[in-house]
């Protein structure tokens, strides 16, 4: 994996078309998965959610449109300053902070400050995982919710080789041409055929003290959905 000064390099040189080429690329289910993911994170009026590598914002878009007031936080801030005007234009500024970079592993928030956290499409860009997850239990609240929202291994038959076809051929050309830049094309599917299973996903949440973790397939597990409770 590319260290953490490789990752925001990458991702800062696709921000202007980062959220062009989720819609394309995704065949448009993007929005889906954003609708599931702040279904199933609890996420309501009164809540307080922190989304952790939240891009340029549609995580949290998301949860604020459930009514949850929401802290909306990247390591890279290229991603994270383009999220403000994108409230605004959704009428959705006024329950959606846009915090300073925060890296997952060293988040600059206090003990149980959230009913939630949110995290999408992120989990595989962080060096240590485990540390991650201690932050994570550190500013949830007891009983909080933590909500993975991530790409995964696809279980239906036949759709495993053809999201490798896709992912290898497909997506890197794709993303260069509309981006101009094709590392972080390149480096996604790689970054998803090194990241643990469903059910290894699940494992290391246990393993780091989060219970009653449970995981959820999305489009045949293309993506998947993990959440678990402090």
């Amino acid at each position: 994996m590319p260290e953490g000064r490789q990752v925001q390099q990458m991702f800062s040189a696709i921000a202007g078309k980062y959220d062009v080429l989720n819609h394309v690329l995704s065949g448009g289910v993007d929005f889906w998965w954003w609708w599931r993911m702040a279904r199933a994170s609890g996420a309501g009026p009164g809540k307080r959610f922190l989304d952790v590598a939240a891009g340029t914002g549609d995580s949290s878009m998301a949860l604020a449109r459930r009514g949850a007031e929401v802290i909306s936080t990247d390591f890279t801030h290229a991603m994270l300053r383009l999220g403000p005007a994108k409230f605004r234009r959704k009428g959705l500024a006024e329950r959606i902070w846009a915090s300073s970079d925060a890296d997952a592993q060293c988040l600059p928030f206090r003990e149980a400050s959230f009913d939630g956290l949110t995290i999408c499409y992120g989990i595989r860009n962080v060096e240590d995982r485990a540390r991650a997850y201690a932050e994570f239990l550190r500013v949830l609240r007891p009983g909080g919710q933590l909500t993975i929202l991530e790409f995964s291994n696809p279980v239906l038959p036949g759709l495993k080789v053809f999201y490798d076809w896709y992912s290898r051929r497909v997506l890197p050309r794709v993303g260069a041409w509309i981006s101009g830049d094709g590392s972080a094309y390149t480096y996604l599917p790689e970054s998803i055929r090194g990241f643990p299973d469903q059910r290894s996903l699940a494992a290391e949440l246990q393993a780091a003290g989060f219970r009653q973790i449970r995981w959820k397939n999305l489009t045949g597990g293309i993506t998947a959905l993990h959440t678990g409770i402090k």
